[in-house]
């Protein structure tokens, strides 16, 4: 049962951390953690607290995280998009690789 439960847990962290979230220290002590300073990274509290990364943009319609505050194009990352609407439609925003803004103030973006 207990194998079960770690591999559960394993799965988990997986898929949540190739989805670009977060994944708290805890959730599975076998699991590599996040590299915050590669690929595309937003945080909170002006460059403080790591919101979400994601490694390898690809171009794709992806929302916003609500509560970032900054963003940093570590590697790879030429330009983040960002939309106020939900499907990246509307007036695109160009924020660079180094900005910071209001939490909610996008809800969608592109990064290539």
């Amino acid at each position: 049962m207990r194998r079960t439960a770690l591999r559960a847990a394993l799965a988990l962290t997986a898929v949540a951390t190739a989805a670009g979230l977060a994944v708290p220290p805890d959730a599975a002590s076998a699991a590599p953690a996040t590299n915050w300073e590669t690929g595309l990274t937003f945080y909170g509290d002006e460059f403080m607290t790591p919101v979400a990364n994601f490694p390898a943009p690809d171009g794709e319609c992806t929302p916003f995280p609500a509560t970032a505050h900054t963003l940093v194009g570590w590697s790879n990352v030429n330009n983040v998009i960002a939309y106020r609407t939900d499907d990246c439609s509307g007036q695109p925003i160009a924020l660079g690789t180094l900005r910071s803004f209001q939490p909610g103030e996008y809800a969608s973006f592109t990064a290539f």
